[in-house]
């Protein structure tokens, strides 16, 4: 019996050290966690969703510069990657700290963020720059903003190092670069603070050309990865991975996303198609307003002519109303005014024959003047006459000549003890006055005053009688028709 049992125990012995041995090298190939290669990890990331060109969410893809990092990494280490889609940065950073995500790509170092990220060593470094209209000065830097109002990303490290250092400055917080580039648009502030390159893209691709880079905008940044409290085991295969990056790969990165050649390029022909346009318009214009200015000047010049025309007609129609309406000779009305106003006008005023009176003048033996002394005296000597009445008669009185030697003057509002006066200071200025050649003149006188209802022409034969009367009692003398 107990032979038996050895017996069945045999086989069990033979085979305890070979189970020994197993278990041994079972031992010997297992690794401490986290340690194995072919073990695969994921890793929860987090991205900014509106920070391009480096790194951004478009269509719940993950690009940019840090996108193209994440694939390296990948490719040179056991983790894989997936994205946590957020709507904007400071939703990143509040995911980062809650645990909802284990990394994010890129950003700073702050003091404040140190509190719930460790980071990895820095892989890309990038200058900040201060944006403002183009009508504004260049500032060169955050001591010479001023008054100015500087519109800064939430969440961002420079609002930290804004607030720290230069708290003076007023600030408006807002969502995103874009977000602050468009306040500086629309004139809430007046500069804008963020990454060159980024900034750049941005004005590139939406047009912007209005907006200019004016002052550098405090350190540069150092973009590392930041790993959540709890995932510190992240570190050495993220900076193993990005040290492995040869400076060749990061060239290349930089130059896909970089993209200011290629929208150069695109704007240039853009720009050259509307130079040719602008040009083509330029010459349509120039044309134009050519052929107008010149139709415009034969315009004027016709005009000119016109006006030229029209003031000499003018100037020609005085002259023909002058005379004929005047004597040529002595500047006086002449008969024909007078007949027309006085004498022939049955609709004159009939307040205006109140008080009228009719002088006829003429000159004594004024025949014998022309033919000893010739015509050219004479006529000096009827211009002469004729400015003694002129100075000696009133402005309302009208002085007319009649014909040949004979005047006719019309007294208004007057009677015939002022009318004969005033025949008589004529006669007196007439003898004293220096006529041509020394010639003596003496002028016979007739005068008759309007009466009531009578007709002008009347009252002119009334006058004309009465002058034909002093000249037949021997000249030099007024008779009245009364």
């Amino acid at each position: 019996m107990e032979l038996r049992g050895l017996l069945r125990l045999l086989p069990l012995l033979m085979c305890m050290p070979l189970l020994a041995y197993a278990g041994r090298l079972a031992m010997a190939n297992v690794k401490p966690a986290g340690q194995d290669v072919s073990v695969t990890q994921t890793v929860r990331c987090c991205v900014d969703p509106d920070w391009l060109p480096y790194e951004g969410i478009r269509e719940g893809k993950h690009l940019g510069i840090s996108s193209d990092y994440i694939d390296y990494i990948e490719s040179h280490s056991s983790l894989k990657f997936q994205l946590v889609p957020t709507s904007s940065w400071t939703e990143t950073l509040s995911f980062l700290q809650s645990g909802q995500c284990d990394l994010t790509p890129m950003l700073n170092k702050t003091l404040i963020r140190e509190t719930y990220l460790h980071f990895s060593d820095v892989y890309f470094r990038s200058p900040n720059v201060l944006v403002s209209l183009k009508d504004q000065p260049f500032l060169q830097g955050f001591e010479n903003i001023g008054a100015r109002t500087l519109a800064v990303p939430k969440g961002y490290r420079l609002a930290e190092y804004i607030q720290h250092y230069y708290p003076q400055i007023e600030t408006l917080t807002v969502a995103s670069e874009p977000a602050g580039l468009q306040s500086v648009l629309d004139k809430r502030a007046d500069l804008f603070v963020g990454s060159m390159f980024s900034v750049n893209s941005y004005i590139q691709q939406t047009g912007f050309n209005h907006l200019k880079i004016a002052g550098w905008g405090g350190p540069e940044d150092e973009l590392r990865m930041g790993v959540a409290y709890g995932q510190e085991s992240l570190l050495p295969m993220v900076n193993k991975a990005l040290n492995a990056v040869s400076e060749q790969e990061r060239i290349t990165i930089y130059q896909k996303w970089n993209n200011v050649t290629v929208i150069d390029e695109t704007n240039y022909s853009l720009v050259y198609q509307v130079i040719c346009a602008t040009f083509l318009l330029l010459l349509i214009l120039g044309a134009r307003t050519y052929f107008i200015s010149q139709y415009n000047r034969r315009l004027t010049d016709k005009n000119q002519q016109l006006e030229t025309l029209r003031q000499q007609l003018e100037t020609s129609n005085a002259e023909l109303e002058f005379l004929s309406t005047h004597d040529p000779l002595t500047k006086l009305y002449n008969r024909h005014y007078f007949n027309r106003l006085f004498i022939n006008n049955e609709q004159h005023d009939k307040s205006a024959k109140a008080g009228m009176c009719l002088v006829m003048i003429d000159i004594d033996y004024f025949k014998e003047i022309n033919d000893t002394l010739g015509h050219n005296v004479g006529d000096r000597i009827l211009e002469q006459v004729s400015q003694v009445l002129q100075h000696c008669v009133r402005e309302s009185d009208v002085v007319a000549r009649w014909g040949g030697e004979e005047f006719v003057i019309l007294c208004q509002q007057s009677s015939l003890p002022l009318v004969e006066s005033l025949c008589v200071r004529i006669a007196e200025r007439i003898k004293h006055y220096q006529f041509t050649d020394n010639v003596q003149l003496t002028c016979s006188f007739g005068v008759a005053k309007l009466a009531d209802n009578e007709p002008m022409m009347l009252c002119f034969e009334r006058a004309d009688r009465a002058l034909y009367r002093a000249k037949a009692q021997g000249r030099n003398q007024m008779c009245t028709d009364r």
